[in-house]
């Protein structure tokens, strides 16, 4: 059994900090669907599990052919973002995408700061039938443990492709063909007036500030949702849902 004092442990712990994420292209996940979803798509690098989780329902998730070391209690409370850990805890693989994944459907975040809503839009994305998610550098990392529990595993289906350069990947974007839709409260049309069944990428912006009027003039067309009660906005991950089904329904109504 590892105790804390482990080197691989300590390597572990570290994970919990965004810059040893990008350093080392792994991140931690938790909870035995999560761990279990992983295994799936092969991006489990290695477990740590509490002797409760060992004997529990969900055991059978250590015959994955990974390695496994049992761990105190202790280092998975201090693994774990949880109040109430389950006890299995994996690192897992990021995958680096670019561009060319793309086929015909891409969502654009831009900007966007709470874990909460990120998780859910990708969640979305991944419903909806996206190729991919754009991640706009300034948005909050994907690789939290809050954005990571709310995508409820979609991390693992849908590839992510982060942006430095946002006007070259616009450019790219319109050369393979691609219409870019900016949301904007201030568009003149309603997102139900455009032809969704082409190429389509749509940005979504920041909570509170939205897209940088920069980033808003590269699009091919600002859209924006009809809003008709008192409400000023709608919540990011409600609104890029009203968005992207938009898609969807023009896409399976014949």
């Amino acid at each position: 059994m590892l105790s804390k004092n482990n080197k691989l442990i300590k390597d572990t712990l570290k994970l919990k900090q965004k810059k040893y994420r990008d350093e080392s292209g792994k991140f931690i996940i938790e909870g035995a669907r999560f761990v279990e979803e992983a295994l799936n798509e092969n991006k489990v690098e290695y477990i740590f599990y509490s002797g409760k989780f060992a004997s529990s329902k969900y055991s059978s998730i250590l015959d994955a052919n990974c390695p496994k070391y049992e761990v105190e209690d202790a280092v998975i409370k201090e693994l774990s973002d949880t109040e109430t850990p389950q006890g299995i805890i994996a690192v897992c693989i990021k995958t680096d995408y670019d561009l060319e994944v793309l086929k015909d459907f891409a969502v654009i975040i831009d900007g966007v700061q709470d874990p909460g809503n990120l998780g859910t839009i990708i969640r979305t994305a991944d419903a909806a039938g996206a190729d991919a998610v754009i991640i706009v550098k300034g948005t909050v990392d994907v690789y939290n443990s809050k954005t990571l529990r709310s995508t409820m595993g979609s991390i693992f289906h849908l590839p992510v492709i982060y942006i430095d350069e946002f006007e070259t990947s616009i450019d790219i974007l319109k050369q393979k063909g691609f219409k870019v839709y900016a949301t904007d409260l201030t568009a003149k049309s309603y997102i139900y007036d455009f032809d969704f069944k082409q190429k389509t990428a749509i940005i979504i912006g920041n909570e509170a500030n939205g897209i940088p009027q920069s980033h808003i003039e590269l699009a091919t067309d600002k859209i924006k949702i009809p809003m008709i009660g008192r409400a000023e906005s709608l919540n990011a991950a409600m609104a890029s849902s009203i968005l992207l089904y938009e898609v969807v329904r023009q896409r399976i109504i014949k």
